[in-house]
């Protein structure tokens, strides 16, 4: 079995290179038991199955505006509203873009014994890059102390075990 997708997302919350978004995936399985050399010599085996995927995933910031700095309203003047950069905000950075979610999964289904007894196992790795996080700045020489920037990472791993079993298996009684 072999699966595969490209998704390309756009929002106009990035900077002016960057409001493009490509995640493709792709995904395998192979049930190893439909093999004749498990089927003839193994009867007791009734299902086994390979498992293996990765993809990408992107996220936009859910504040509007970060890439062109931002700005609020201010005490109009002489009738007309004003604008002025909010200082604590951030400075302009147009570089911004999506933080990006690569995940790989790895796994392996196991029935034995008229599916009586079965194993899931399966271990998977995140990565996630271009994280948004406010850099500081050297100096003081713009009134800005900080911008937002693609600057961080984060990655987590894990491993989980499934094991199931019947214990009853007849019309009146069914215990799992």
């Amino acid at each position: 079995m072999l699966s595969a997708a490209v998704r390309a997302d756009g929002s106009s919350r990035f900077g002016k290179n960057n409001r493009w978004g490509t995640f493709p995936s792709i995904a395998a399985g192979w049930n190893f038991s439909e093999e004749n050399w498990i089927k003839d010599n193994l009867p007791w085996f009734s299902f086994g199955k390979f498992r293996a995927s990765w993809g990408r995933s992107g996220m936009h910031f859910a504040q509007n505006y970060l890439a062109l700095g931002i700005f609020v309203t201010d005490i109009p003047y002489m009738g007309n509203g004003m604008l002025r950069p909010q200082w604590f905000g951030g400075l302009y950075n147009d570089k911004l873009s999506w933080e990006e979610t690569d995940q790989y999964d790895f796994g392996l289904d196991v029935d034995l014994f008229e599916y009586r007894l079965g194993v899931v196992l399966d271990y998977y790795y995140r990565y996630t890059d271009k994280l948004l996080y406010r850099v500081p700045l050297p100096g003081d020489y713009n009134g800005f102390g900080m911008q937002w920037a693609n600057a961080a990472a984060l990655s987590n791993e894990g491993l989980e075990l499934l094991i199931k079993y019947e214990i009853f298996r007849r019309p009146d009684l069914y215990w799992k």
